[in-house]
């Protein structure tokens, strides 16, 4: 009787070890296909469209940053005023055209 027992014991734990096995090797999968490198272009755009910035009307400005959205790429500049000056980067042209000026765009408001 004590062997019997000790078999379907050893025969349940053979079991359980291999569901755990792999479920680890499942876990270990799912964290290395998710920590996968995405491929992106180098350098992003965004770098290579500030080296198109007008740099003469941009004298006397603070850079605010880039940024993206969807394919057109718009930097911030602010003025001493806290005005912010919105520029769009034409790709065709390889051009930065004016597009938005906000006055105290660059400042922000504390209640």
């Amino acid at each position: 009787m004590k062997n019997i027992l000790f078999d379907m014991l050893k025969k349940r734990m053979a079991r359980i070890t291999l569901y755990i096995v792999v479920a680890s090797l499942y876990i270990l999968y799912l964290f290395l296909s998710s920590c996968a490198r995405i491929e992106e272009d180098y350098p992003p755009n965004w770098i290579v469209a500030s080296q198109y910035l007008p740099k003469d009307q941009l004298q006397g400005l603070r850079s605010a940053g880039f940024f993206e959205i969807g394919d057109s790429i718009y930097s911030h500049h602010c003025d001493s005023h806290g005005n912010m000056i919105r520029y769009k980067y034409d790709d065709k042209n390889k051009t930065w055209d004016h597009i938005k000026y906000e006055t105290l765009g660059c400042i922000g408001i504390k209640k």
